[in-house]
């Protein structure tokens, strides 16, 4: 676990100081690739392992916070964990967040949901509240938006590039999976949230979608891999 934390922890690294969005997103999709190889080889070697099943509590400060928080739940989602969020009554402001899974998984997906979190806010910056009639507030709350559907749709490996695995670890990698499910039910009281009524800008969130989807995600700078990340297409207003 150390071994795999630390490889992650360089790309991450190597990500955060590209001053490139297409080489950011390489290493990115290259620490997501180590992840998901590493949760095989977990399954192949020790099962579902149930019993580490927990949960982290993360206080989220600062502005977008709901938006933020989309980007968590799109990271949770691809590596068997969940989020739940908490906001106080009558706001969509999430003041705490709830990650539950295996816990090599969640300190892994707490990694990499950071510095994606990171990344978003830092290209945010980027936009020209020109170009839009939109406030900058609606406008940067649709970029994350953006930002976080793109990340979550990249992040599901496509059947043709999923790599082989045996029964006994697909079973387990199902059983990891059924094993957070329960301990949310177990554990937590969850009802839906309300949905959102806020304003919404179609500029900022493809720009948000682009800023995902149209960089080199590992297939020509990491070399080309079975398991590699596809490149996303490129989203239309």
């Amino acid at each position: 676990m150390d071994t795999i934390t630390n490889r992650v922890k360089a790309l991450i690294a190597k990500a955060e100081s590209s001053p490139f969005p297409a080489e950011a997103d390489a290493f990115m999709a290259k620490a997501q690739s180590l992840m998901s190889d590493h949760a095989i080889d977990q399954a192949r070697l020790n099962g579902a392992d149930p019993l580490s099943v927990g949960h982290d509590t993360i206080d989220m400060s600062g502005t977008y916070t709901k938006e933020r928080s989309m980007i968590y739940s799109a990271v949770a989602r691809a590596n068997r964990c969940q989020v739940l969020t908490l906001s106080s009554y009558g706001s969509s402001k999430v003041t705490t967040l709830t990650l539950i899974g295996r816990v090599q998984d969640r300190e892994l997906v707490r990694l990499v949901a950071t510095s994606l979190e990171l990344q978003a806010m830092r290209r945010m910056k980027q936009l020209d509240p020109a170009t839009t009639w939109e406030s900058p507030v609606v406008q940067r709350r649709s970029f994350l938006r953006g930002f976080a559907l793109e990340v979550a749709g990249r992040l599901k490996r496509p059947a043709h590039t999923q790599p082989v695995v045996g029964q006994a670890a697909q079973q387990a990698l199902v059983l990891a999976a059924d094993a957070v499910d329960n301990y949310v039910a177990d554990n937590f009281d969850v009802s839906r949230g309300r949905r959102s009524t806020g304003r919404h800008d179609g500029l900022a969130y493809s720009q948000g979608r682009r800023a995902a989807a149209t960089a080199d995600v590992g297939s020509t700078r990491l070399g080309r891999r079975s398991n590699a990340l596809p490149p996303g297409p490129s989203p239309t207003r």
